[in-house]
């Protein structure tokens, strides 16, 4: 027997642990078949109110816990999904997961987060990994490396499915919740023609990789032949997210015989290292260029130097809009290649800066 340092005995109780209650228990308590009690607890319509009611109350006198592991296997589902994103720091990224994660929650749907690191090689790893996991389906952003989506072929040879967010694959045949890139792109050029008066805007694309890129370029492009400006190749310029890219295109456009007036942006932290490039380098410039931007930032608001204006991309209802699709599809037990697939586009909103 243990003892104090004085040689008292120490006295020790031992407590069995309980097991967990089960529908077995509350069936038997209750003189209810197993199955009747599932339903009860299920909220089956089938099954009396008065004797759901009897069932709750004792299933929570009991402390019972549903046993999650059972539920899976009797429908063979985890009843977990992935996703993949670039950046959870993001600010896109982050309140798009945080619409999948409602949605998932309301359906009792665990999630895995992961991010690629905008790493074609990390993004092929993760996909490997939610296969290990039995992930019941997929809801990507793909890294701006990504052309070659043969590694989510792998997913959709297994039957999981797969909702592309943001940024998509260039393939019709695709499931995907992006917002409205074309009109985005559109809507910020013809504000900076129409409401400030610009004839000379240049364009810093994302990486030519990327599909969206291209989309958002040919609403730029439409929005000057709308309003009769003629397109200058040289005031259109790639970057790949990296600061050292976004000066390097701003000291082009700095350096033509005449420099943009206006630039639209990919997105927002594009536009930031543009500005960030006007104040160390050409301080006399950083009032007299107009910038609009992909993305609504809640820091923009405690800046001295800001967009003209920014597009706001509503991520939140594209994370719901994926989640609500990817459970759709899940539930689709005809789930294959010949399903038509689904493209859903959400609204952009301009947001012009004071």
């Amino acid at each position: 027997m243990p003892k104090f340092d004085d040689g008292r005995i120490l006295s020790l109780k031992l407590t069995t642990l309980k097991k967990p209650v089960t529908i077995k228990d509350i069936a038997r308590k209750l003189n209810m078949s197993v199955s009747a009690v599932s339903k009860a607890l299920n909220n089956d319509k089938s099954i009396s109110t008065l004797t759901r009611e009897r069932v709750a109350a004792l299933a929570s006198e009991w402390n019972y816990v549903r046993n999650e592991t059972a539920r899976h296997f009797q429908q063979s589902k985890s009843f977990t999904v992935g996703i993949i994103v670039p950046a959870i720091l993001d600010q896109f990224y982050a309140l798009a997961i945080n619409g999948v994660e409602k949605i998932a929650l309301e359906q009792q749907y665990n999630v895995i987060l992961s991010q690629s690191h905008e790493d074609f090689e990390v993004e092929s790893k993760i996909v490997n990994m939610m296969i290990r996991n039995r992930v019941d389906g997929v809801i990507v952003a793909l890294s701006k490396q990504t052309v070659d989506t043969s590694s989510f072929n792998k997913l959709a040879t297994l039957g999981i499915p797969i909702v592309y967010i943001a940024r998509m694959p260039k393939n019709p045949d695709c499931h995907y919740v992006s917002s409205d890139n074309f009109g985005g792109a559109y809507k910020g050029t013809e504000f900076l023609i129409k409401k400030k008066g610009h004839h000379r805007i240049a364009h810093i694309k994302g990486p030519d990789e990327m599909y969206i890129s291209h989309i958002r370029h040919e609403g730029y492009m439409q929005a000057l032949k709308k309003y009769g400006i003629e397109y200058d190749d040289k005031l259109v310029t790639s970057v790949d997210f990296s600061k050292e890219a976004t000066y390097a295109a701003m000291e082009q456009l700095m350096a033509l015989a005449e420099p943009p007036t206006a630039i639209l942006t990919f997105k927002n932290y594009i536009t930031l290292d543009a500005l960030q490039f006007l104040r160390t380098r050409h301080p006399d410039k950083i009032n007299s260029i107009d910038f609009v931007g992909f993305g609504f930032l809640p820091l923009l608001e405690y800046i001295d130097h800001k967009p003209t204006a920014s597009v706001a991309e509503n991520s939140y209802d594209i994370g719901i809009s994926a989640m609500r699709l990817l459970l759709e599809l899940m539930r689709d037990e005809t789930e294959d290649n010949n399903i038509t697939p689904k493209h859903i586009e959400v609204a952009c909103k301009l947001v012009v800066h004071k």
